[in-house]
């Protein structure tokens, strides 16, 4: 089975008062953004292609809904990359499907233990933000 280099991310803006709009990233391994859309109307189908998303996304914070990838092609190592980068910042995934398992379709992680806030950073890399207040470190710089 040949291996996915890709894998897709949908999240909501993080608005004032609510969550805003849906959008949809898709990453490759080093979990840069290859391409984003953001999505006026899922009834209606209507997307607009977001060009340049380190400068057009600047300043926006994100609230991760869900993760999806391509059935056909093997996910282990996108997952693997998610997963660590997820782990890294003090999110927890628990009950991680077999990768040949149907569960990979519907929650390719697995289950996510917190709300997963993230931006996109320079160069259009995806920057995830720790959950938890204990993570959070005052650096003074000269």
């Amino acid at each position: 089975m040949r291996e996915a280099t890709e894998i897709l991310l949908n999240a909501a803006q993080v608005t004032h008062h609510s969550l805003g709009s849906g959008y949809e990233f898709i990453l490759n391994a080093d979990l840069t953004v290859l391409e984003c859309i953001k999505i006026e109307s899922m009834k209606q189908g209507i997307v607009t292609p977001i060009k340049s998303p380190s400068q057009v996304l600047e300043g926006m914070l994100f609230e991760l809904n869900h993760i999806r990838v391509n059935p056909r092609l093997d996910n282990r190592h996108m997952i693997d990359v998610l997963t660590q980068a997820l782990g890294a910042v003090g999110v927890t995934v628990l009950n991680r499907p077999h990768h040949d398992s149907m569960a990979i379709c519907h929650r390719p992680l697995g289950e996510i233990t917190d709300n997963v806030r993230l931006y996109v950073g320079n160069l259009s890399k995806l920057i995830f933000l720790s959950p938890s207040p204990k993570k959070l470190r005052l650096i003074s710089s000269r």
